[in-house]
């Protein structure tokens, strides 16, 4: 029976980072009875954060198959929120999960997710915040989701639909938060052929990047959180039309109303007229995007809208309009 000596070690895949770290070894981690004991740093904007360890016995292979390792049998320590800090301490007792397949180039990973329903603090536009998060199960395809408790760019919970302060930014369609999404921002005539153009101002009229040249429109808001301009916090991504859907349908109205009754407590944030600059309808109607670009319609991508009649929907934009964005993550 071998003896497990871990040569190489990694904290969370950019798949799953939800907190970042690093791992180190004291001098001598394999004691003579296959006991490893690792210590890291773990290091992000959650609250509390849970963690799960898999094993590698693929020998630095590029793509390494990982397998779970049972915190019940096998691993000794925390696992569940746990706080963010340095020199966490875990023990895996090797030979007890593997007898006889530890080598010695095995790789552990640990991923650590943030608690769902516990604060999150991320860097927004040149600032630290601290926004809250609520997990909610909508059953079917889409399942259990972790939403940030605002828009981005809101200052507070809303405390009614109408509440200014919970209204926060409004984003044209696949730009990153470059300062062009506050109410205030400059306008600008002038088009580009680059999503991120080199000024904060919002584009009067139709970007240039949206014509069918590169990078694809396609590219930017990605369903799956790698879009590259993705505005969101490492690890969260502008919802899906489907997400958004499921949100809707779970309303006790589909108006204002019942908007701001959910759990996530929607505000009628208005909108930002894509041919004038000018700011339209706060107070009256709610423009939240999804990352979901609409097939069927040129420059087009598809939002959730509410307001006082009872007709929310999901319905298609063209890309230029400035409207709301809400984080959210898988669980």
């Amino acid at each position: 029976m071998k003896k497990p000596i871990l040569f190489f070690v990694l904290l969370l895949s950019t798949n799953f980072l939800f907190a970042q770290g690093l791992i180190t070894f004291p001098s001598n981690p394999v004691d003579d009875n296959g006991i490893v004991d690792f210590t890291f740093n773990l290091e992000g904007g959650g609250e509390l954060y849970d963690l799960s360890v898999e094993v590698s016995f693929d020998g630095g292979s590029v793509t390494p198959t990982f397998h779970p390792i049972s915190p019940e049998d096998i691993i000794n320590g925390t696992l569940n929120n746990v706080e963010p800090g340095a020199d966490i301490s875990l023990q895996w007792d090797a030979l007890a999960s593997f007898s006889g397949q530890v080598t010695n180039d095995a790789v552990l990973r640990v991923t650590a997710r943030h608690v769902c329903g516990t604060d999150f603090t991320f860097a927004y536009h040149n600032s630290q915040v601290t926004y809250g998060t609520a997990l909610i199960d909508y059953g079917g395809s889409v399942g259990e989701k972790c939403w940030m408790d605002r828009n981005l760019g809101a200052s507070q919970v809303a405390t009614s639909s109408t509440d200014a302060a919970a209204y926060g930014d409004l984003f044209q369609w696949g730009r990153l938060a470059d300062g062009h999404q506050a109410r205030s921002s400059g306008t600008t005539f002038t088009q580009s052929n680059d999503p991120n153009p080199t000024h904060n101002d919002f584009i009067i009229s139709y970007p240039k990047w949206y014509d069918g040249t590169s990078p694809d429109p396609d590219d930017l808001w990605q369903e799956d959180g790698t879009g590259i301009n993705n505005p969101c916090p490492s690890g969260w991504r502008v919802p899906s039309k489907d997400e958004l859907e499921a949100e809707k349908d779970s309303w006790n109205s589909e108006n204002a109303a019942g908007a701001f009754e959910s759990e996530l407590n929607w505000t009628v944030g208005g909108n930002r007229n894509y041919g004038s600059g000018e700011l339209n309808n706060a107070g009256d109607h709610g423009r939240v995007w999804s990352s979901t670009p609409n097939s069927g319609a040129y420059g087009a991508a598809f939002n959730l809208s509410f307001d006082s009649s009872p007709d929310a929907g999901i319905y298609s934009a063209v890309y230029a309009f400035g409207y709301s964005v809400r984080c959210v993550r898988d669980k």
